[in-house]
């Protein structure tokens, strides 16, 4: 899947820029740190030198914090200001921050999420709304851009018309967000907090959705007025030690802070060990989920192993978390 996500950020800084009324230049230190700005956070992507699995906990953490945006934009701000000095360093730095906040913003729309408050609270806040690469954003905005660049004189009515549209875009989004979770209750005679939405993978104008009762939760996609369930999973014994075992392990403590919607499911084999799977109920790649991993727990309550498996993997070996 081809990763436009910086792109998008990098298209919302420069109609950032454009509400300063400083032209798309790129000597233009307004415009170069604001667009810049936006898309300086993604240099977390350094963490995957580390491995993936390092990367994937550390991607949108602490370089998206307000605390880290805000030393972004005073380096950034400074570095650009030196190189183009025609405007004031106090304006450059601020709408360098414009932008370095626009990216910690942006991407609390879509599941993955960011830790705004690191390091004073580390959970990732996301308001579930959009794909983590949105194509109706990305258009938008790209629009805007190359509408901008050929008609510079109507830079600023082309950025508070695409922001309009965005906003009313994700505002319709929402509404139908919650229509469609009335729309499950009363499919699947379920009450309040049964059901959960999500933006589903590559589908822009369809959701996800979480159908939690008593025995099992189910993943499902909603298209347009049709609700279909993928898979059904059964709901996991608090009280079953090796489960309890599988709680206080690496791999859960993972999870926990990877994804605010995860599952685990108890397998045994007739091998001595039992087998207790996690997952992460955000993704659907069209057979499995994303993410999962697995606990090996043997017949005294020992963990033996724990993998962690990318991409919904079964074929792969998986990532091995050493102690």
């Amino acid at each position: 899947m081809l990763n436009i996500d910086p792109i998008t950020h990098g298209l919302i800084g420069a109609a950032l820029a454009n509400l300063s009324g400083h032209p798309i230049q790129l000597n233009d230190p307004i415009f170069v740190g604001c667009t810049l700005g936006a898309m300086i956070p993604d240099l977390d992507i350094v963490t995957h030198l580390k491995g993936r699995l390092n990367y994937l906990l550390k991607h949108r953490g602490a370089s998206h914090s307000f605390l880290a945006l805000g030393g972004m934009a005073l380096g950034l701000g400074t570095l650009v200001y030196g190189v183009f000095p025609t405007s004031s360093w106090l304006t450059v730095v601020f709408w360098t921050l414009i932008g370095t906040l626009s990216h910690g913003i942006a991407d609390l729309l879509n599941s993955y999420g960011a830790q705004l408050l690191w390091p004073f609270y580390k959970k990732k806040f996301t308001v579930n709304m959009a794909m983590v690469t949105d194509p109706v954003i990305f258009v938008l905005f790209l629009s805007s851009f190359v509408f901008s660049l050929n008609r510079p004189e109507f830079g600023l009515r082309s950025t508070l018309a695409v922001f309009t549209v965005a906003f009313v875009y994700l505002f319709v989004r929402e509404i139908d967000r919650y229509k469609t979770r009335k729309r499950l209750e009363e499919t699947f005679d379920a009450v309040r907090g049964q059901v959960k939405i999500l933006p589903a993978m590559y589908r822009p104008f369809s959701w996800a959705f979480l159908l939690y009762e008593k025995d099992t939760v189910s993943f499902g996609i909603m298209k347009k007025k049709n609700a279909k369930v993928l898979k059904v999973l059964p709901q996991w014994d608090s009280e079953d030690p090796l489960i309890n075992n599988a709680l206080e392990s690496e791999l859960a403590d993972i999870f926990n802070r990877f994804t605010p919607y995860f599952h685990v499911v108890r397998t045994d084999s007739p091998e001595t060990e039992t087998k207790v799977q996690f997952v992460d109920l955000r993704y659907w790649d069209k057979e499995d989920f994303l993410y999962t991993g697995e606990v090996r727990i043997c017949s005294d309550g020992k963990i033996t192993e724990e993998r962690f498996y990318t991409f919904g993997s079964k074929k792969s070996q998986g990532i091995v978390l050493e102690y």
